[in-house]
């Protein structure tokens, strides 16, 4: 049965709100008890009095009980239809059995409220009326049938049990309805409260970059939800416990536990139920259930009886939580309390999002800005101190010092100790105007206390080394394969720490500075060897000059008057120019021997022989002036030597000591179980101990010989480098006059 009042309902049907059909089904539920009241006190009347016509109105009742049910099934969403046929139903039922009129007044009433109830315009009112008219007519209904009048015991007792059943069913309509606009109420205002923290949460989250931000929006979905504490955690890397949730802001009514205070970590090791829930994008509900018993318990002085914690999400990627907290332990967290903690999640990951974009952003602007002064840095100690443009190394440590934005720059050289360790002397140092260098030039330390320095020069890394508020970052300087020292940044009062790029800069600065100084080695190593060659020419023009003349002047002498000599004095001047001749080749023996070394080529042949022997062989070759003395004690000395060799180291140990030495030369010879020495040994005033090593340097000379007329300077150095090609040794012994040792192995197993 469908009227025109139906139809706007019907239309709208897909447009019906959730608690307008909550209204709908509410009233037929209430339909189907009032109905089903009305079959059970109609079936026990039409029994207990013999009633049939209360039967027959039971059956219909009953009917109403099914259509009632059916609407609940069906999700009927139409109402006028429905009460009309109540209506009829109802009055043409109450005026078969001749329920009094104040029966028929309280169905109307009832039906009058259903209508108020029920409808949401002024033209739901005509089926007010209707009831009111069928209330009227229907105690008309039996006369006009023609059925006969009832017992009054039958009237009274029917329109005792309807106005007992309507008015029960007006009033519970009455008091359910209305509870029913309050909830509606409550809910227009709910929702109202929940737009305006939403709102608030977005305007903090999204259009500021306070981190103060966080509070308020916490605060505003607190107020919404209505818990006692909502709390924001973000996931770090804790370096002992791992994981873990640190709680970065939070909003309260009161004290809280001091797990939920800020500041506070909670390692996800303790909570792995947790961590895999929420890492899945879920909420959960059980988090206080997992922490019970641990040191992550909540329940505590806080009195947390209830918790929810929901995931904050970046690009996939699980970042955070957004939790609520009550003391209330029947809370129960419904769907608008999550669709809020939602929101609060969602506008924390896009504010800890737009804040890591702003970073990223001036990060990138100040690695422009930093590359560009570094580039700029690098261009101009490049051109000062490779270029060689006459910029000093200062010049260029300031342009190194104002791109790093450090407080002072210094170059070490490593320089040894009197105690043998080694000690770092600044050379070089640049500070900002104003500051009083911590490292001025002359400062020397010793690397004894700077254990981290050495170790990582020796890994080729860069040091990070910080005392009191000075901090210092260095790196070794490295030239021609050796260690020459560091260059190091000096920051004071600075809690930055060092950057890869600060690292990478003073790595370059390092290589930089490298080149600069191992050419700054190379070209003293140059320019001694120019100077050195530029003796060697001097010396050996001078030595072969000597014995040259006199051998030219010797055989003109010979050539222009050998008829006028006698056989003694021809002997005699044939003798002094084999000498000198023989002295002319062994210079030009230890010159070749010499640039063979250089080029490594020097080969040796090593075979058993007897160095005393070889050094009486070689004193028959040596002119020995008036007056001088050289003795040779004769006594089994076996070495595994080359002969030749040995002769030429002999020859110059026995030419120096005649230059050089004193008047009586002795060459002694002892052996042990692997080794034989030769000492070569004079009276006289022996080697300053400043030069004990550089007469064996090449084209060196001690100090107190300078202006002796000698040899090229090349002998000692040729001697020790071939005495160890033989796995010997050539050296000085301290003693009165001077000592040369030569030390050959004995036998070849000796000589490995």
């Amino acid at each position: 049965m469908a009227t025109a009042l139906d139809a706007p309902i019907s239309t709208a049907a897909t447009a019906v709100s959730p608690v307008r059909t909550g209204v709908l089904r509410r009233w037929h539920r209430q339909r189907r008890t009032m109905t089903g009241a009305a079959f059970v006190v109609g079936a026990v009347l039409a029994v207990a009095l013999q009633w049939p016509l209360m039967a027959i109105a039971s059956v219909f009742t009953l009917g109403m009980v099914i259509d009632a049910n059916n609407a609940l099934r069906t999700g009927r969403t139409t109402y006028a239809s429905t009460l009309l046929l109540d209506i009829t139903l109802a009055g043409g039922i109450l005026g078969l059995v001749g329920i009094l009129p104040i029966g028929m007044g309280i169905m109307a009433a009832y039906y009058v409220v259903l209508v108020a109830v029920l409808g949401k315009s002024g033209r739901a009112w005509p089926i007010g009326l209707y009831a009111v008219a069928v209330a009227v007519f229907a105690p008309y209904l039996r006369p006009l049938i023609g059925l006969p009048d009832l017992p009054e015991s039958y009237l009274v007792v029917g329109s005792l049990a309807t106005v007992l059943l309507f008015a029960t069913s007006m009033t519970l309509v009455v008091t359910a309805f209305a509870s029913l606009i309050r909830e509606r109420i409550g809910e227009e205002e709910r929702r109202v409260k929940v737009a305006d923290a939403v709102g608030t949460a977005s305007r903090a989250l999204v259009a500021q970059d306070d981190p103060k931000a966080l509070r308020v929006a916490a605060s505003a979905i607190r107020g919404a939800v209505g818990s006692v504490v909502v709390f924001i955690e973000q996931n770090v890397d804790d370096p002992s416990d791992g994981a873990s949730a640190l709680i970065v802001d939070v909003s309260a009514d009161g004290p809280v536990h001091p797990t939920l205070e800020v500041g506070a970590k909670t390692p996800w090791s303790a909570l792995p139920e947790t961590r895999s829930h929420l890492s899945g994008g879920a909420p959960f509900f059980f988090r206080l259930e997992e922490a019970e018993g641990t040191p992550y318990d909540r329940h505590g002085a806080a009195g947390i009886r209830s918790e929810v914690n929901m995931p904050v999400v970046i690009n996939g990627t699980w970042v955070g939580v957004v939790g609520a907290c009550d003391t209330d332990p029947a809370r129960e967290w419904d769907a608008e309390d999550l669709r809020l903690l939602r929101n609060l999640a969602d506008l924390t990951a896009a504010f800890w999002q737009r804040i890591e974009d702003l970073r990223v952003r001036d990060s990138l602007i100040g690695s422009l800005d930093g590359r560009l002064r570094f580039e700029e840095a690098l261009a101009k100690s490049s051109k000062a101190l490779l270029g060689g443009t006459g910029v000093s190394v200062e010049d260029a440590l300031e342009s190194v010092g104002v791109a790093a934005r450090v407080d002072e720059v210094f170059i070490t050289r490593t320089v040894a100790t009197d105690d043998a360790g080694t000690s770092a002397e600044t050379i070089a140092s640049w500070t900002q105007p104003g500051l009083t260098p911590d490292r001025p030039v002359g400062t020397t330390l010793p690397y004894a206390g700077m254990q981290s320095v050495i170790d990582a020069v020796h890994r080729g890394a860069v040091a990070r080394v910080t005392e009191g508020e000075t901090s210092e970052l260095s790196v070794g300087i490295e030239a021609n394969g050796g260690w020459f020292g560091t260059v190091g940044f000096l920051r004071r009062h600075s809690s930055s720490p060092w950057s890869k790029r600060d690292a990478s800069f003073i790595r370059t600065i390092g290589d930089i500075l490298g080149a600069y100084y191992e050419r700054a080695q190379n070209r003293e190593q140059l320019e001694s060897l120019i100077s050195g060659k530029d003796r060697l020419i001097a010396s050996v023009s001078h030595e072969l000059r000597t014995p040259l003349t006199a051998v030219v002047g010797l055989a003109e002498e010979l050539s222009a008057g050998h008829e006028h000599i006698d056989g003694a004095e021809q002997a005699q001047l044939l003798d002094l120019i084999a000498n000198e001749a023989r002295e002319m080749a062994d210079l030009v023996e230890d010159l070749l021997a010499a640039a063979r070394s250089s080029e490594g080529e020097m080969q040796v042949f090593p075979e058993r022989t007897d160095l005393s022997l070889l050094a009486t062989s070689v004193a028959n070759r040596i002119t020995v002036h008036d007056g001088y003395d050289l003795e040779i004690e004769d006594v089994a000395s076996p070495a595994y030597a080359d002969p030749v060799r040995v002769r030429q180291i002999i020859r110059n140990l026995l030419t120096n000591a005649v230059r050089y030495g004193g008047r009586h030369i002795n060459v002694r010879c002892t052996s042990t179980d692997t080794e034989t020495h030769l000492d070569v040994v004079d009276d006289g005033p022996g080697i300053a101990e400043g030069d004990r090593e550089r007469i064996f340097e090449p084209y060196g000379r001690a100090n107190g010989s300078a202006t002796v007329t000698g040899s090229v300077g090349l002998g000692l150095t040729l001697s020790r480098r071939l005495a160890e090609l033989m796995g010997g040794t050539l050296d000085y012994i301290e003693g009165d006059g001077a000592t040369f040792r030569l030390t050959l192995p004995r036998g070849p197993s000796d000589a490995e």
